[in-house]
């Protein structure tokens, strides 16, 4: 442990809420003096000034004192400013990263469950080509993916379904070499689930196609590897030959009940169908693709689609941004809380080892524990 390191974790916890030095030394305990010395690394803190501190920011005193995790092949990129708290969230989110995948490492050692990458060789720099070798790599039909989860666990991918703070970025990728292949992905309540499943396909486009890019220090989104890793996710979960399949079988309903009945198949968002389908129908204008599908589910339904533009952005709650959406239960990643109970049965781990793995309270953790034993 550094003392740098406290500093860094005391700052970070005062950013995400909001406190400044005056705020949190008094609600500390402590002198301002005193909690500058600590933020800036020139004195290692007593156990009193640290008890106060983390008493004051309502986190264990063990958060406080942690080695800061470094991941330095992270791609964690957001095209757009983000603010002071939404930077300490970033930075936390790193950290809690890098925990959550020592964690894993932990128990995949301990339990032998570790799983190779099944796509480290794929090589491919078209999109649309990598998203069918990616496909036959998996042993998948062309047809939809019914459970992307189970699919990335059988690929060797861990992936966290985990709310970021804020909604400026969509999820974020940690390389092979570092503790991955890992997805994360943000699970804010104003993002989609359809949102959601498409970041799962973004990320994993990122993974294949952009191998070089993994590095921590790099911030600002390369605006044509977004643009692949669309391609890829787009044809990754709404490929080509199902998409034709699917059109041609729903002739006989109107074209928006089709796209509706697509998207609910594919499990992704209207506008993620009208774009595929403007691929596959060689039609130039998406644009007034989607002010007619717009217009004329309105007529139908009598509900106005508002300003929602899935994949690249986010407006207005859930209910409104998606007709017919999806829910989280669509959206479930269980194999790490399943290490979990596996590790905590045959006592590798104790219960409130498990609640700190799993963000819970030693009393959550006792409830979950009930749970299992009783299923």
């Amino acid at each position: 442990m550094a003392v740098s390191d406290i500093g860094n974790n005391v700052r970070r916890h005062m950013k995400i809420r909001g406190l400044t030095v005056p705020v949190l030394a008094k609600k500390g305990g402590i002198g301002t003096a005193t909690l500058s010395n600590v933020l800036n690394g020139k004195s290692e803190p007593k156990s009193s000034t640290l008890i106060g501190l983390a008493t004051a920011l309502g986190v264990p005193v063990v958060d406080l004192v942690a080695d800061s995790p470094k991941l330095k092949s992270l791609r964690f990129r957001t095209a757009k400013t983000l603010s002071g708290r939404e930077k300490a969230e970033r930075d936390e989110l790193r950290h809690d990263t890098a925990l959550w995948l020592a964690n894993y490492a932990f128990l995949e050692s301990q339990l032998g469950e570790s799983q190779a990458f099944l796509l480290g060789e794929v090589d491919e720099n078209d999109p649309e080509k990598a998203a069918i070798r990616v496909r036959q790599v998996l042993g998948i039909s062309p047809s939809a993916i019914s459970d992307l989860p189970q699919l990335m666990e059988q690929a060797g991918i861990k992936l966290r379904i985990h709310r970021f703070g804020f909604t400026r970025t969509f999820g974020l990728s940690v390389a092979a070499n570092d503790g991955g292949p890992a997805i994360v992905v943000n699970s804010e309540q104003r993002i989609s689930v359809e949102r959601q499943l498409f970041s799962v396909a973004h990320e994993l486009g990122h993974l294949v196609l952009h191998k070089g890019s993994y590095d921590e220090s790099k911030v600002d989104e390369n605006q044509e590897e977004e643009h692949e890793a669309n391609l890829f996710a787009g044809h990754f979960l709404v490929p080509d030959g199902a998409l034709d399949k699917a059109w041609k079988e729903s002739k006989g309903l109107h074209w928006v009940d089709s796209v509706l009945l697509m998207k609910k198949q594919f499990k992704v968002s209207y506008m993620t169908v009208l774009v595929r389908l403007t691929q596959l129908l060689a039609r130039p204008d998406i644009g007034a693709l989607i002010a007619r599908f717009r217009k004329e589910y309105a007529e139908i339904y009598g509900q106005q689609l508002k300003g929602h533009s899935e994949p690249d952005s986010i407006m207005g709650p859930v209910a409104d941004a998606d007709p017919k959406h999806l829910d989280q239960t669509d959206l479930v990643e269980d194999r790490f809380a399943r290490l979990v109970r596996q590790a905590y049965e045959k006592e590798i781990i104790s219960i409130g080892r498990a609640g700190e793995m799993l963000g819970l309270s030693l009393e959550e953790m006792r409830s979950l524990a009930r749970a299992w034993q009783e299923v």
